[in-house]
């Protein structure tokens, strides 16, 4: 008797440029996470707006240093490590930035 069995992970695994800029674009809402297989986080993300920003910054380096795994344990594929550090740097720029312009109306600086 031929017997069958049933696959339980995905047959390819996941795009690593999709899923960075996933993050980068949409990543307050969790988008990333609905990509890669983890729907319920994903519904949590979305709901907390990803931790108020905190959970977007953890996987926006999680997935710069090429260490996010899918759903089932696979790594991603097509890293792309140009890319990465563009993502990152730019992140960190634009967050000084906001930071920078935002201090005068903190300390009430006219």
């Amino acid at each position: 008797m031929l017997k069958v069995e049933k696959r339980t992970t995905p047959h390819y695994p996941k795009n690593h440029v999709i899923a960075l800029l996933l993050c980068w674009f949409l990543g307050i809402f969790g988008i990333h996470r609905f990509y890669t297989g983890y729907k319920r986080i994903g519904v949590i993300q979305l709901f907390t707006l990803c931790g108020l920003g905190i959970w977007w910054l953890i996987d926006l380096v999680s997935l710069c240093f090429n260490s996010y795994k899918d759903k089932y344990g696979i790594d991603l594929d097509e890293y792309n490590g140009l890319l990465a550090s563009f993502v990152l740097t730019g992140t960190f720029i634009i967050m000084l930035v906001v930071l920078i312009t935002s201090l005068p109306s903190l300390f009430n600086i006219v």
